[in-house]
């Protein structure tokens, strides 16, 4: 198999990464991907690192058996803390995290104060604090882990009006910010929701950025899918009919698309 007709691997610790996959789908029609949403183990958040880097081996154990010619980490979590672990034990097959990207499309020049809202242990790391302190030193960066986001979106109820949630989560951080970062890709579900809240400020989505990253990197290799339709198989290690309820409010499949993984 070429390199250009190998699939890409797209993994997260549930249905936050179809805002990565749905990116991807439609700026590269022709490439082939598997997504596999780690539903089992979901949420990521208050995970240790040691369990991070165990749930993460196994799937990339897996990618590396389908034969994938990139992973991308669609998840602020893992990319956070277990991205160079990943680098090391995965040498041939390169691998994207979220973070990077992130931060390397931030419109600093239009920001002062940013507020952060990423998982506890995508905050505990201070990834994105120590990338933004190198790179834009004069920008300053609060940072805030939403213990009720991500549970409120695998369960489906962010269909619902969530507003109130919202507002308890982030009522301390009104006005006092000109812009913030959605650094967990379950985030940009309830984007709309969040600026209700927050108001008309800058808002930056992991799930954008890093679909600038392979683009780029794709095109460096000249590994670019080129011809006919691509597939997407969309895997999860939890139950086929929970994650079919919990994404079907903004990615369009079916729910016998959906198939169960043990890994």
């Amino acid at each position: 198999m070429s390199w250009n007709e190998r699939p890409i691997g797209v993994f997260d610790s549930g249905v936050g990464g179809l805002t990565v996959l749905e990116k991807l789908r439609h700026a590269l029609p022709c490439e082939h991907f598997i997504f596999i949403g780690d539903n089992a183990h979901s949420p990521y958040g208050e995970k240790t690192k040691e369990q991070l880097l165990d749930y993460a081996k196994n799937i990339c154990q897996y990618f590396q058996s389908r034969q994938v010619k990139m992973i991308v980490l669609a998840c602020n979590t893992t990319s956070a803390n277990v991205l160079e672990e990943l680098r090391i034990l995965f040498k041939d097959i390169p691998i994207i995290g979220v973070i990077d990207a992130t931060i390397k499309y931030l419109p600093a020049s239009k920001l002062h104060r940013v507020l952060l809202l990423a998982t506890q242990a995508t905050v505990t790391s201070k990834k994105y604090d120590t990338f933004i302190h190198q790179a834009y030193p004069s920008l300053q960066l609060i940072s805030h882990a939403p213990h009720s986001f991500v549970p409120l979106i695998e369960s489906g109820q962010y269909r619902l009006v969530i507003i109130e949630d919202i507002k308890k989560e982030l009522k301390g951080y009104i006005s006092q910010v000109d812009g913030v970062i959605l650094g967990c890709t379950h985030y940009p579900i309830i984007q709309d929701q969040i600026q209700q809240v927050m108001g008309d400020l800058i808002y930056i989505s992991s799930s954008d950025s890093i679909l600038w990253d392979i683009q780029a990197y794709l095109k460096e290799k000249k590994w670019l899918a080129f011809k006919g339709k691509g597939r997407i198989e969309i895997y999860t290690t939890g139950k086929a009919s929970a994650f079919y309820r919990a994404s079907s409010g903004f990615f369009h499949c079916l729910e016998e698309d959906i198939h169960e993984l043990r890994i």
